[in-house]
């Protein structure tokens, strides 16, 4: 079988063509490609029976290629792989008929099982996509509204999986956040190793980038509670991977409701800013909780506005600390509350900041704060929030004075690694202390997490290619550590209230 790799990075483009060869002695790369233009024509000269492309590349995306051979009668059997699994990515790739869509880092068997099947299936038994043929896809092409559930793919599922309509399931999803692009492997191979233990079950894992989530769907559960159960117990045992992470379960029957099921558990999940890392948000379970009433502190803003107008840095810091306190001091208030308290506080700040000529607070509370905030779902998040709207009253904390050695060395790790994409287990494990410690530490000396110090220093570096270089805003996404720059806009957009682009517009 004639296969053509085309991939931009030499390091991945040479394991794929070495993974490939190894997986049968009867697959031969024949040619291969750094980026759509090059694959275009060497795909028109070597018509093979396999293309594995990369999606995002310079000149020309894999996509692009694909259209362009697709519009012109030659579109060859394909597989893609990106960095995440995008839905619009696989929604277009569906749209093409590719025959495989594989996530980075692209794993042996899913590669060899998608080659083989290319290679010996030439009908299928039902009228259903390549793309959708195993059950992990489909449940993310459901979850993500790209197909329905019913017809022909009922049968399909009926036939391959002996699931139909009256199947139970448990969803259980699992909210990163702001720390998906860091966590996302690590969590997911902690959660696919908890529902691997139901021994009757068919279960998958999906990831969600958009929703900076990952949604475990474990087929033929008949038995909720012990599910419940088990899974609580199996989330306390791996309490460490787990950490930063907001979980979430609801049953259901049948494959057609996943995606309402899963909507209606995420809009619960923020009470994980209430009960904490490690405990499981359950529906219906968590509708039948009785929140106390909070009153709004308005002694505690009007003495934030006090010490601003009087330029106390420290003082209005004080009052942000008492106010993060009042809402999370252990009382059972109800995280919409909480939400619209801190919506009024930073808006607060932000008039505060005008009226005292504070530009780079008022600037930093735009729409898109407001939006952070209704979108929390933990206590990290809205501490985070509240980090990025006070940063520039803790500059002048951040000094060399009073910050120790272990700091420092973090801090000079980051700005040498932050390209690679460097964690605060790994600077952790280079400094031989505990990322418990490291980071508790951090926040101590610094004023701010390790993940808000570096999101804002990638940006801060991000800034300056986009005013000062003609660098693309996928080039720049790797230059400051993002692998995909759907991600990255996403994130700059969320610090500066901008997209990358538009940044660069009104900044030149």
């Amino acid at each position: 079988m004639k296969i053509i790799v085309v991939e931009d990075e030499i390091r991945i483009r040479e394991g794929l063509c070495n993974l490939v060869e190894r997986i049968n002695d009867n697959y031969k790369v024949v040619a291969v490609a750094s980026n759509g233009r090059e694959g275009y024509e060497l795909i028109c000269e070597h018509s093979p029976d396999v293309v594995i492309s990369d999606i995002l590349m310079p000149e020309m995306s894999g996509i692009e290629m694909l259209e362009k051979l697709k519009n012109e009668g030659k579109m060859p059997n394909a597989i893609l792989i990106s960095a995440y699994s995008d839905f619009s990515y696989a929604q277009t790739a569906i749209r093409l008929g590719v025959r495989g869509y594989l996530t980075k880092p692209v794993a042996v068997d899913e590669l060899t099982s998608t080659l083989s099947r290319l290679e010996s299936e030439n009908v299928q038994e039902y009228e259903v996509p390549e793309t959708l043929s195993s059950l992990n896809t489909i449940t993310f092409a459901v979850l993500n509204g790209i197909v329905d559930a019913g017809g022909e793919m009922n049968k399909f599922l009926l036939g391959r999986y002996n699931i139909d309509d009256t199947t139970g399931l448990t969803i259980m999803t699992a909210y990163l956040g702001y720390y998906y692009e860091e966590n996302a492997a690590k969590v997911k191979k902690t959660i696919e190793q908890m529902v691997s233990t139901y021994d009757e079950q068919k279960s998958v894992v999906v990831e969600m980038p958009n929703d900076m989530s990952l949604v475990a769907v474990m087929y033929h559960s008949d038995g909720q509670e012990y599910i419940e159960r088990t899974m609580q117990d199996n989330i306390r045992k791996n309490s460490v991977s787990l950490q930063r992470v907001c979980l979430g379960m609801i049953s259901t029957v049948g494959i057609g409701n996943i995606r309402s099921s899963y909507k209606i558990i995420n809009s619960y999940l923020h009470w994980n800013m209430i009960f904490g890392d490690g405990v499981l948000i359950i529906f219906p379970q968590i509708t039948k909780i009785f929140a106390e009433k909070s009153v709004y502190p308005a002694e505690i803003e009007n003495k934030m506005k006090a010490a601003m107008y009087a330029k106390d840095k420290v003082g209005a810091l004080k009052e942000v600390k008492r106010f993060e306190d009042y809402y999370f001091c252990g009382k059972l208030y109800n995280p919409r509350e909480i939400k619209e308290a801190y919506s009024r506080f930073v808006w607060a700040a932000r008039e505060t900041g005008k009226d005292v000529g504070d530009t780079d607070l008022t600037e930093t509370v735009q729409k898109n704060v407001i939006e952070r905030i209704d979108n929390a779902k933990s206590l990290r998040e809205m501490r985070d929030i509240l980090d990025m709207v006070f940063g520039e009253m803790l500059k002048d904390k951040n000094n060399e004075e009073g910050i120790g050695l272990t700091v420092k060395k973090t801090i000079r790790l980051i700005h040498d690694c932050y390209k690679d994409g460097i964690t605060l287990d790994e600077i952790a494990g280079r400094l031989n202390i505990t990322p418990e410690y490291l980071s508790a530490q951090f926040q101590k000396e610094m004023g701010l997490n390790f993940s808000s110090y570096i999101r804002n220093y990638r940006i801060g570096k991000a800034k300056h290619l986009l005013v000062g270089s003609n660098m693309k805003v996928y080039e720049i996404a790797r230059q400051v550590g993002y692998q995909d720059s759907k991600y990255f806009s996403r994130v700059f957009r969320q610090v500066t209230g901008q997209k990358p682009d538009e940044y660069r517009k009104t900044k030149r």
